[in-house]
């Protein structure tokens, strides 16, 4: 499938609805190599994707299968070697009932609640916070500048219980990291 195909099947579905790639049923396509790496930036065949558009059209048509991530047209599925996780969140805003609103790289904005849970995931020994995005576990991390400044924040406004940091949002309890 070219890129303009697969343009013009996610335009029917607007700007902010994702394509419903778990119902397509393609087969698997090998022999090109898509990774992200621990930055969030996206490669095909070990050359960096400058044009910000196809990276975010890749973005929506992303799925996860038990763990292995793939890029899923109505025709073709690609797998995708995934470092950390595909989105990578930027930013976030908190409200007065201190609520948290995330802001991603392809700027998608989700609400910190049951539907967008966080869980602790040791990336290189580390335990880092990783947020489902959107549905079917499509994840997302937090930007060092994001991570830092989150952490501030449930620092000043968290408690801990059994040696990990919470916050809550939306009336979830959240998982912020490790304490040791």
């Amino acid at each position: 499938m070219t890129i303009s195909k697969l343009t013009k099947t996610i335009k029917k579905f607007g700007d902010d609805i994702f394509p419903p790639v778990d119902s397509w049923n393609p087969d698997l396509c090998v022999g090109q190599e898509i990774k992200i790496d621990r930055n969030g930036e996206w490669f095909y065949n070990d050359s960096l994707i400058k044009n910000s558009k196809i990276v975010k059209l890749f973005s929506k048509v992303l799925r996860n299968d038990s763990g292995n991530y793939f890029i899923v047209t109505p025709t073709e599925k690609v797998p995708v070697n995934v470092k950390i996780a595909p989105y990578v969140i930027e930013d976030f805003d908190v409200d007065s009932n201190k609520n948290i609103t995330f802001h991603t790289n392809f700027n998608y904005s989700f609400k910190l609640d049951s539907n967008h849970c966080v869980n602790l995931k040791s990336i290189d020994g580390v335990p880092l916070p990783i947020v489902i995005v959107r549905s079917h576990n499509i994840e997302g991390f937090l930007a060092r500048s994001a991570y830092y400044r989150f952490l501030n924040f449930a620092t000043n406004e968290g408690y801990i219980k059994n040696d990990i940091l919470y916050i809550n949002s939306y009336q979830t309890e959240v998982p912020v990291g490790k304490i040791n």
